[in-house]
């Protein structure tokens, strides 16, 4: 018996010391572990966030994104969709507080006001390929501030089965248009898909119309230059001749729920079938497809003439220009430079099929769809807002809103333009 005691005693003893060896093994390892976790270098991600600004969703650029990606699989890259209505106003800020993105997408204004305070770096030695036509959109002094990107431009697209169905052919002047929107009507289609929701649109109709009549005028042509002076009157020389812009809106083709749709829902009505007509631009070209593959598509110019030619709204409207901080200016550059290649720019046209490039001696193929507009496109495009004046974008955006009221039923046509009148002599003298 007492054997057997001394035994379990000699057992218990060993079981414990086993357990304090292994537990004091335990901890010597653990710390080692963590002596080895803390000498082990630590690894830091070192590739490069590039951030760039835009007015277009990620679905109007994806050929744009896949070359970049492709271009400098080194870099990350950081979109930042910012809506048109406000997007200078939200870069103005976001730029005089060192907080805009890398690269950003600027207008001829805003080139030209970035530069002046200095926060954009000069592009001109990597630009020299492109066009005048382009460059002096970005020109500030002597240098130049922003790579071009493809034109841009207002047309109407249309269903080429209710053509066929109502025996249409493309018009040449306003009155066809209106002619085949009473006849679509009448046989219970709606005549226009357009997206007022952006307010854009309803001006650039009107404009399409003035660029056609008044502003082809010895006067007319000189009202962009009497605006930046307070000289113009938009009630007293375009007023005068709104009968047929507003005609639009007493029969129906504008309407007001239009001003609730946004760009994307005006293709989705459209390339459904329920509509004839989408008053859009060669970005929606591929949007309208990815709705509807099969549509058979076609597309007129957004104005003419008197006469009967056709004329567009449209030409250099945005470059890229680079952002004078001290973050990835070297990086950004290496992009923007990338874009004044013919890859770089090929990638801008697929995401805008039938714009055009301004690379000198560089010209893509338009889709068939665009044949109606190659005589406009050749000779008879305008920006009428450019001719505006340093207060051009903040005018515009007066004149949107108040054609707006007019659409929703709010405003009277006469008193709207009297009212535009004062708010831009106030935007001038800086009231």
């Amino acid at each position: 018996m007492k054997n057997i005691k001394m035994r379990r005693l000699l057992v218990s003893i060993l079981i414990s010391v086993t357990v304090t060896m292994s537990f004091l093994c335990g901890c010597a390892s653990a710390s080692n572990n963590a002596q080895q976790v803390a000498l082990a270098p630590k690894v830091e991600d070192t590739r490069k966030v590039i951030r760039i600004a835009t007015w277009y969703e990620d679905s109007y650029i994806t050929n744009f994104k896949a070359y970049l990606a492709s271009r400098f699989p080194e870099y990350d890259f950081e979109y930042t969709y910012i809506q048109r209505t406000n997007y200078e106003s939200v870069i103005d800020s976001q730029i005089s507080y060192d907080g805009a993105a890398d690269i950003v997408l600027v207008t001829e204004n805003m080139a030209k006001k970035y530069a002046r305070g200095g926060y954009l770096v000069p592009l001109s030695k990597m630009v020299k390929g492109f066009s005048d036509e382009a460059l002096d959109k970005f020109k500030y002094i002597d240098d130049y501030y922003a790579v071009p990107g493809v034109s841009t431009f207002e047309c109407h697209y249309f269903n080429q089965d209710y053509f066929d169905e109502f025996g249409f052919s493309p018009p040449s002047v306003y009155s066809d248009f209106s002619d085949m929107c009473k006849i679509a009507m009448k046989n219970g289609v709606k005549p226009l898909s357009a997206g007022l929701k952006e307010k854009e649109g309803l001006a650039s109709s009107l404009i399409a119309i003035m660029q056609g009549s008044y502003f082809n005028t010895p006067e007319g042509e000189s009202f962009g230059e009497r605006l930046q002076k307070g000289e113009a009157s938009f009630y007293k020389e375009l007023y005068p001749d709104i009968a047929v812009w507003y005609s639009f809106i007493e029969d129906g083709v504008f309407t007001r729920d239009m001003c609730l749709m946004d760009k994307q829902a005006a293709i989705e009505e459209f390339a459904s079938g329920k509509t004839v007509f989408l008053a859009g631009g060669p970005e929606d070209y591929n949007q309208i497809y990815r709705v509807n593959p099969n549509m058979h598509l076609g597309s007129i110019p957004y104005g003419g003439k008197d006469d009967g030619s056709q004329l567009l709204l449209g030409g250099c409207e945005y470059g890229f220009a680079v952002v004078n901080d001290d973050r990835n200016v070297e990086e950004a550059l290496k992009v923007v430079r990338s874009l004044t290649s013919l890859m770089g720019q090929k990638a801008l046209w697929k995401d805008s099929p039938g714009s055009k490039t301004y690379l000198k001696n560089v010209k893509f193929k338009s889709p068939k769809e665009f044949d109606n507009l190659q005589e406009a496109l050749e000779n008879s495009t305008y920006m009428p807002y450019t001719g505006w004046g340093f207060y051009s974008r903040e005018i515009s955006l007066e004149l949107e809103n108040e054609l707006q009221q007019v659409l929703l039923g709010r405003e009277d046509l006469e008193d709207a333009f009297k009212r535009i009148d004062g708010k831009a002599k106030a935007i001038v003298e800086g009231n």
